[in-house]
């Protein structure tokens, strides 16, 4: 049994899900900007100097993480994953007193 309230969990879960979406986005550019860095520490390793700087790189990676936007995103994806957790326990908490 579904209450009316049902289309509501599927916005909580959704939005969840887009705050999630956006925070990856973030870690997927963070980690290609790593790749980059390990990539240039490996040419700098084995003597192939193409002008990249893997300190430069790092530090950019750092910055990424340390970023306000990083900070936000990763906040806004607890915070509606939390909102979700908590509707669909409320939720389910509701069903099972009508069950009973």
């Amino acid at each position: 049994m579904h209450s009316r309230t049902t289309p509501r969990g599927a916005i909580v879960t959704r939005e969840a899900s887009l705050a999630l979406s956006e925070f990856k986005t973030l870690v997927d550019s963070t980690a290609e900007k790593i790749r980059a860095a390990e990539r240039e520490a490996v040419g700098f390793a084995i003597g192939q100097h193409h002008g990249g700087d893997p300190l430069r790189a790092l530090r950019v990676v750092a910055e990424a993480l340390k970023s306000p936007d990083f900070e936000a995103a990763l906040s806004q994806a607890r915070s509606k994953t939390d909102t979700a957790v908590a509707w669909h326990s409320g939720e389910q908490g509701q069903q099972e007193e009508l069950c009973s």
